[in-house]
């Protein structure tokens, strides 16, 4: 039957941060700015199948949201080939959220929701995602929005609400 090319590549980046940045603005829910540090990794790495012996490729992003100095508290997303997309929300070593496909939680509504021409701070987003707090886990980190095409954009942590500025 022989070993078929199995490159898989990222079709969709568009609910992740852009690489290239280093940290993002929020505002508080008083009208503070606070910078946390973003960390993205975007890459393509070559493996060889153990079955055949052939190499493939495949792309993964990966972006952790940094919410405190010492960056215990934070906020991981990893997106892999066929728009799986995971989310864990940490704080210390007390996870807050966590969940993986995302895109079909949506569709439950429970722990994810779509949502379309949502405001967020002083911007309204034509089509976000609100991630909820994962029932009995502590909430510390309560609440995540992302937007298509921009990435984090609001989050509830630490009892104050920021939206990106």
């Amino acid at each position: 039957m022989g070993c078929p090319a199995r490159n898989r590549h990222l079709e969709d980046r568009s609910w992740m941060p852009p690489k290239g940045i280093s940290q993002l603005t929020f505002v508080d829910n008083a009208g503070s700015p606070t910078n946390f540090k973003l960390q993205v990794v975007d890459t393509t790495v070559t493996m060889i199948s153990p079955e055949c012996g052939n190499s493939f490729t495949y792309d993964y992003l990966i972006a952790s949201l940094y919410l405190d100095p010492t960056m215990n508290d934070s906020i991981y997303f990893s997106l892999g080939t066929d728009g799986w997309l995971c989310m864990r929300a940490m704080s210390g070593n007390d996870p807050n959220m966590n969940m993986c496909n995302v895109f079909g939680q949506t569709k439950e509504g429970v722990v994810a929701k779509r949502l379309f021409n949502q405001t967020i701070g002083s911007r309204t987003y034509q089509e976000v995602i609100l991630l909820l707090r994962n029932p009995g886990l502590s909430d510390n980190i309560d609440s995540i929005f992302i937007a298509n095409n921009v990435g984090i954009v609001g989050l509830k942590y630490a009892n104050k609400t920021y939206a990106l500025q």
